[in-house]
């Protein structure tokens, strides 16, 4: 998968050694940001990755999570932001990742167990440093409070990680049952928050200062809701080489539906999500560029590469 990432990345540089046409060329660069934007974005993403090693550090030594592909996309996502607003949101990236990692190696009974303690943790019942994991989870609870938005958001907060938690253990279970069809994709999407990009795009929202999320949350939530389904299918079109040959997992295309419709439900809920926020995206409302940036650039990153196996999780 990784190297079939990188053949993807070198593309441009293929198309114009081998003497392709000015208008290919230009179609492949003319997306690019100009050099002094991509410095401001490396910058922004180095410092990220500094604060999430360091924090991770602090937890355990045991914390593995592709870190370096976490920091540098909440950057792409939002380079207007400094990295004490988007720290959280990265924070939260690598813990899911290292969560999912302890999901798919556990036993039904220390799953049960762990996700009681991680409930009980975003619903303010105090830390629990019973496992790392949770420890992780607690210090970054702790450090969301004191966020400009988080008191007003938490009861989202608090109700999408508990949704989050439900779809990675049916999530859990189905992958291992040997029956799955088409009638069941209904159910499948309807656990669509087993993917976390609630508890990945919500911490985004908790550091503004202002009240753009405040003022547009019910337009923002549901398009929100839009792009978990596009990403979720994203995902699964992206890992599914590598999971249908693993016991456990779960993928949409496990369930007799074929590339080109889970292609055109992405684009189905992609177009949903932006036709609900284009007059905020027209009018310059931060968080709703932000989430239509973060649709387009998972859903782009999802067709050419995984996020995991680049950085320091591939050692």
């Amino acid at each position: 998968m990784k190297h079939h990432a990188h053949d993807n990345c070198q593309r441009p540089l293929v198309a114009l050694a081998s003497g392709a046409g000015k208008n290919s060329a230009h179609l492949e660069l003319g997306g690019a940001a100009s050099a002094n934007g991509c410095a401001q974005l490396i910058a922004l993403g180095l410092a990220l990755i500094a604060d999430a090693r360091d924090w991770m550090t602090a937890v355990s030594p045991r914390f593995r999570a592709p870190l370096e592909a976490m920091a540098f996309s909440c950057a792409a996502v939002s380079p207007w932001r400094t990295p004490a607003q988007l720290a959280p949101c990265v924070r939260m990236c690598v813990w899911i990742c290292a969560f999912d990692d302890y999901i798919e190696c556990s036993d039904l009974a220390p799953l049960n167990d762990m996700l009681r303690r991680c409930a009980n943790i975003v619903r303010g019942n105090g830390p629990d440093d019973s496992h790392w994991l949770l420890r992780a989870l607690s210090s970054w609870q702790q450090d969301a409070v004191s966020q400009p938005l988080y008191p007003v958001l938490a009861g989202l907060w608090v109700e999408k990680f508990e949704s989050m938690l439900r779809g990675m253990r049916h999530e859990w279970t189905t992958g291992r049952s040997a029956q799955r069809d088409r009638s069941g994709v209904a159910d499948y999407l309807a656990h669509a928050d087993s993917v976390a990009a609630w508890m990945t795009h919500l911490p985004r929202w908790i550091t503004y200062g202002d009240s753009a999320v405040l003022d547009h949350l019910d337009l923002l939530v549901s398009a929100l809701g839009d792009y978990v389904v596009a990403s979720r299918l994203a995902n699964d079109l992206a890992t599914y080489s590598r999971e249908r040959d693993q016991p456990g997992n779960d993928n949409v295309l496990m369930y007799g539906v074929s590339p080109d419709w889970v292609k055109s439900e992405i684009a189905r809920r992609a177009d949903a999500a932006a036709h609900r926020l284009a007059h905020l995206v027209a009018a310059q409302v931060l968080p709703a560029v932000e989430l239509i940036r973060e649709l387009e650039y998972a859903t782009t990153f999802y067709s050419i590469a995984e996020f995991r196996g680049w950085g320091s999780d591939a050692h």
